[in-house]
């Protein structure tokens, strides 16, 4: 019997939704996360698209347990994005709801300074944006990313400590700190930096090379994956596993799709790469 709940952000298989509810049912997920989907990022799509999905995975007998939004990743400095993406977290309520998710991912925004220096005006910003999800009933998960100010665990455990709103959360996503440039190990550093934080996480897998790290399989990469599962199993961990493939079997992501990962230029070969992930996921102890 399976340890964890287990998902996939419905991106890294298809834009196709009788491509992605078939995938789930084969392998026997309990949830979808949506990112994009009839190639349109989440807070876009239609009221009808959002019933469609609604309907197909209460008909599979699966949930919708978060939306993967682009909330912050954005200039922390430009009044007219963050305008923006507060409509964009407004919409992203409206659809959550519709749908039964009671997350929303967002980031820290876009690294072009000091992480000290900014960090006052970061919380102030991600305090607000958790304050707005509150009164929508949902939980603001925030996620770090190589690209943003927060890149790594320890810095994204500062920033909710220092945001003190009950619904910020962690998003632990160990992969990510494969790409980190302060190095941060993903287990058991990573880890231990948000432990009492985390309340969702994604699972992607790397291997550094001279070139960069490079996506492979979970499990045969970096992340001490076996280690992990045991310690949330110890810990008692009760919520999603979201496999985040990232990466592809005959092409290369380009950085700008791992900044933005969106649309069918980004699910192109995505279903084989998340199939060869999934069995290997599978193929682990925890899983079996």
């Amino acid at each position: 019997m399976r340890a964890f709940k287990l998902g996939i952000i419905t991106d890294e298989v298809s834009q196709d939704m009788d491509e992605i509810i078939a995938f789930a049912e084969v392998y026997r997920l309990d949830t979808l996360e949506i990112r994009s989907i009839f190639d349109k990022p989440v807070h876009m799509l239609s009221d009808d698209e959002v019933v469609l999905i609604r309907d197909r995975v209460q008909a599979a007998g699966m949930t919708v347990c978060a939306l993967s939004a682009p909330i912050f990743k954005c200039d922390l400095d430009n009044t007219e994005e963050l305008a923006q993406h507060y409509l964009i977290a407004e919409r992203c309520i409206e659809v959550a709801r519709m749908l039964g998710a009671n997350m929303i991912r967002g980031f820290s925004f876009w690294a072009k300074g000091s992480f000290e220096e900014q960090l006052p005006v970061i919380v102030e910003q991600l305090r607000r944006m958790a304050k707005l999800l509150e009164k929508g009933g949902l939980a603001f998960m925030l996620e770090f990313d190589p690209s943003v100010y927060a890149s790594n665990a320890r810095k994204t455990r500062r920033l909710i400590d220092m945001a003190g709103v009950p619904n910020l959360h962690a998003l632990y996503d160990p992969g990510n700190d494969l790409w980190d440039p302060d190095l941060e190990v993903p287990y058991p550093d990573g880890y231990e930096h948000l432990r009492g934080t985390i309340a969702h996480i994604h699972l992607k897998d790397a291997v550094t090379t001279g070139e960069g790290p490079i996506g492979v399989a979970i499990g045969r990469g970096e992340v001490d994956y076996p280690a992990l599962f045991q310690r949330l199993v110890d810990d008692g961990y009760d919520g999603y596993l979201i496999l985040e493939t990232h990466y592809r079997l005959t092409s290369i992501l380009t950085e700008e799709q791992l900044k933005r990962p969106s649309g069918s230029s980004f699910s192109v070969g995505g279903k084989e790469a998340s199939e060869e992930c999934m069995d290997a996921l599978l193929a682990m102890e925890h899983f079996r």
